[in-house]
């Protein structure tokens, strides 16, 4: 039995429960862009909001160029910048891909009907998971986690990767570590993650790692043209629908992080237009938590 007549059912991880363990963390200072010591705003955008309206045909993407660099208070997070061009990228292959399969054309030869088929499937599944990633990792410069744990992991090691303290120490197994769920967890979204979306995830991280990434891509079945194009529409739709799912799990705690930082940014603002010196504005920013300021850490008045 070749690849392709393996139904898609039984291509699908088996369920599983994620049991990586969510770690405490807070906010550091470049969750805020600034413009010198004035808060100006929140350094992500809502990737799978936008993402998400658009697929829905309620919104426009962003449009983030080199311009926007080296704009005074602007954005200083790299993967708003990835992330604003891999979702424009995605754009194109999901329009691509509906084309082909919806707009008729006289001259479509089934050997390059199939080769099509291919070529748009994998860089629908590809696109997808690159997306997700970079949702994930925009949030996760905001916080305390050192950047070495996030930045070259690949969507897998997001969900669920070995403790790195573990890991250093001999003879011991360390235990699994949830990214993902750790930033849902101040905001009691965890459950969702971890008995939902995780599922989703797994389905795209598993349909890139077999079938996108490696050499052993797909294997060419050459039969009608209409053929060929129906594969494509059901293979890409199924992976699109998982994918609009999640997004609907990360657009939620995309928000809530929105929603807290803002609170957070004007409490800081308003001490700063209050007179508070900047030496004194080194917070703990917890999230979920109501921003205090602790004034008796300040030096009395003169």
């Amino acid at each position: 039995m070749t690849t392709n007549e393996v139904s898609r059912k039984d291509q699908r991880p088996p369920h599983r429960d994620w049991h990586g363990s969510h770690q405490g963390w807070g906010y550091r200072p470049q969750a805020f862009r600034w413009d010198g010591h004035k808060l100006v705003g929140i350094n992500f955008i809502p990737l799978a909001r936008e993402m998400r309206a658009w697929l829905k045909q309620r919104g426009q993407l962003p449009l983030l160029s080199n311009a926007d660099l080296t704009t005074k208070g602007g954005y200083t997070n790299p993967f708003t910048f990835s992330g604003g061009s891999i979702a424009l990228i995605l754009a194109r292959v999901v329009n691509a891909y509906y084309d082909y399969c919806t707009v008729p054309s006289a001259q479509d030869d089934p050997i390059d009907a199939e080769i099509e088929r291919l070529r748009l499937y994998n860089e629908v599944v590809l696109y997808t998971a690159r997306m997700c990633e970079t949702t994930i990792k925009q949030l996760l410069y905001c916080t305390q986690f050192p950047e070495s744990r996030y930045m070259k992991k690949a969507l897998g090691q997001l969900l669920e990767a070995p403790c790195t303290t573990c890991k250093k120490e001999n003879g011991k197994k360390p235990h699994l570590i949830s990214l993902v769920g750790s930033l849902a967890h101040p905001f009691h979204l965890c459950l969702e993650f971890d008995h939902c979306v995780m599922d989703h995830m797994a389905l795209v991280n598993t349909l890139r790692n077999s079938q996108a990434a490696h050499s052993g891509i797909q294997t060419l079945n050459i039969r009608t043209t209409d053929m060929s194009k129906a594969d494509l529409r059901e293979g890409c739709d199924e992976v699109m629908q998982g994918f609009i799912h999640m997004l609907s799990h990360l657009e939620k705690v995309e928000e809530a992080m929105l929603d807290d930082l803002a609170q957070k940014g004007a409490a800081i603002e308003l001490l700063r237009r209050n007179g508070l010196p900047p030496e004194q504005a080194n917070f703990r920013l917890m999230p979920g938590e109501p921003f205090r300021h602790d004034a008796r850490a300040e030096p009395p008045p003169p």
